[in-house]
């Protein structure tokens, strides 16, 4: 709660020096720090905002009000009309597509909030499973600015590098790259907790699959480089199953283009992590043994990779942007800049030589 009144009195602030332009009185506006966006029944958009009032004689701070438009900017007139506040935008913090709708397409929406000058880069867009109406509006008895609250639980995964950030530059950078798509973290509120435990995955900009956070830590290391976080992973050693934890991990990644005319990649991922647990104890300061679990979380590693880049071929996505580096080479050697849809075609046929290296910094006896 002293972390929520503290980002509230900031966002205050920040009104109070962003006024500039166009003089309001506070008690006057109602700041918006989330928005949902669904279908209505009818076809229209369903818009969802959630505010707070800088009012001390309100009943409540936080406020939730919905309505439907045609088109976004309608949904801001229609909610301006039936609210007492003028809802301003400039503190938005989390925008919340509903999957279904995500499916169709969200370009349009996404883009309309780049041009609103009053909209920073930094908010974090998301993918909800099920209605956007139904997460915002719902009470949740230890969080009573669900927009803080989820601002804050997404700020935090990815922060700890459990999870890929999808801010509004990097969604918009991710779309416009040719060869490359976006991806989003996917929500799903149960009861009355929010769980954030898959990755959206975008074709241009449609929702067409989503996979794991699991999954998404494979992504990552693929995408960018790793600098924490920590993996459970069963490995094959001794001619039985073992799971390891492995922490403290970091990464750095090389993707080069092998082949031009019958596309081939070379990936090769270089980690460094320290053992936290193991199933059964294993002396880790003998190099015999050392050597044998490198080798079998890098064996490891390296299947759940290839299964990730499968399921990347089987939907025609490229969150990781192989297109985009094929492409780059391509122009290097003197061919003309390929299209989005030449570089979906050449992903389809294209090959992967992954090498997975892993080096353990801890070691003694461990389990």
């Amino acid at each position: 709660m002293k972390r929520l009144r503290l980002l509230v009195s900031y966002l205050v602030v920040v009104v109070l020096l962003n006024g500039c332009g166009e003089q309001h009185v506070l008690e006057k506006l109602g700041l918006a720090v989330a928005v949902g966006y669904d279908l209505s029944k009818d076809g229209k958009l369903l818009g969802t905002t959630v505010f707070y009032q800088i009012d001390p004689e309100a009943r409540e701070l936080v406020t939730v009000i919905s309505g439907t438009a045609h088109t976004s900017k309608g949904l801001t007139v229609s909610q301006n009309r039936e609210s007492s506040k003028k809802i301003v935008a400039g503190q938005i913090r989390v925008v919340v597509y509903h999957d279904e709708l995500a499916r169709r397409g969200i370009l349009s929406l996404v883009e309309n909030l780049t041009r609103d000058a009053s909209i920073g880069s930094n908010v974090y867009l998301t993918v909800a499973k099920g209605r956007a109406y139904d997460i915002l509006t719902h009470r949740y008895p230890e969080n009573s600015n669900i927009g803080i609250y989820l601002y804050q639980a997404i700020r935090q995964n990815v922060e700890g590098e459990n999870m890929i950030s999808s801010k509004l530059h990097e969604y918009m950078k991710d779309y416009y790259a040719v060869g490359k798509d976006p991806v989003m973290p996917y929500i799903e509120r149960v009861k009355n907790e929010l769980h954030i435990n898959q990755i959206g995955l975008f074709r241009d900009e449609k929702l067409v699959a989503e996979i794991t956070s699991r999954e998404g830590f494979f992504l990552k290391i693929l995408r960018e480089r790793y600098n924490k976080g920590e993996l459970e992973i069963n490995i094959a050693l001794d001619k039985k199953r073992l799971f390891t934890v492995i922490e403290h991990i970091s990464s750095k990644k090389q993707i080069k283009v092998l082949d031009l005319e019958k596309p081939r990649f070379s990936v090769k991922v270089k980690m460094a992590a320290q053992i936290q647990e193991m199933a059964e104890k294993i002396d880790l300061s003998k190099p015999e043994q050392l050597n044998k679990v490198q080798k079998a979380i890098e064996l490891a590693v390296k299947k759940e990779t290839e299964h990730l880049l499968e399921k990347f071929r089987k939907h025609d996505v490229d969150p990781v942007g192989f297109g985009e580096i094929y492409n780059i080479a391509s122009q290097k050697s003197g061919k003309k800049k390929l299209s989005k849809d030449e570089c979906r075609e050449i992903m389809k046929r294209a090959k992967f030589d992954l090498d997975v290296e892993i080096k353990i910094l801890r070691t003694g006896v461990i389990g």
